[in-house]
């Protein structure tokens, strides 16, 4: 699927507006509070940042020629390389940081923030999953994805630290599949 910049970001900011405003009404309602002031920012900051390390160094790999030796990996590295790049095709890097920002807030806000402190890791990582439902590997990777996320908000109990893991993972991701994907065909 082919989208202009206008109509995903129009797409990403309604489809994360909804999960931000899920993630509200359920905190209000249970009576959880997502945004407490972080008790110490640079931690939470350096914790966001190293734990963003482990997923890129395997998104890397991944999308390497070592991944094509998986077949799992191989078959998730031609969906984010064809249809995850069609999707991304026409966005710049700006959008692609505000899509990665708002997905990061929303969704930790939601899955970690709301639904792991009610229901645990194990549940909040696997409706994580399906709501990445792509393929059921796709949704078995971010199955796994949440259960490495869940366990940073678990040990460093923030929730700032949590999203900002999410969103540089999706920024990097984004970004690798938008360009640098790109002129690796432009190369063969």
């Amino acid at each position: 699927m082919k989208l202009n910049r206008v109509r995903l970001l129009l797409i990403a900011f309604v489809s994360e507006g909804i999960v931000f405003g899920f993630a509200l009404v359920l905190a209000s309602w249970l009576q959880i509070d997502l945004a407490p002031a972080p008790s110490d920012v640079v931690r939470e900051l350096v914790i966001g940042l190293l734990a963003t390390v482990p997923l890129v160094v395997l998104f890397i790999a991944s999308m390497s020629e070592y991944g094509d030796r998986i077949g799992v990996v191989s078959n998730l590295k031609r969906i984010m390389l064809q249809d995850v790049r069609r999707v991304f095709m026409h966005a710049r890097f700006f959008d692609l940081l505000a899509i990665a920002v708002v997905a990061g807030i929303a969704e930790e806000m939601l899955f970690r923030g709301v639904v792991q402190t009610q229901l645990g890791l194990l549940p909040a990582s696997i409706l994580f999953g399906l709501v990445h439902f792509v393929t059921l590997g796709y949704a078995v990777a971010a199955t796994l994805m949440g259960i490495y996320i869940g366990l940073v908000f678990s040990i460093s109990e923030s929730l700032f630290a949590v999203i900002l893991v999410h969103a540089l993972y999706d920024l990097y991701a984004l970004t690798y599949i938008r360009y640098q994907s790109a002129e690796l065909d432009l190369e063969h």
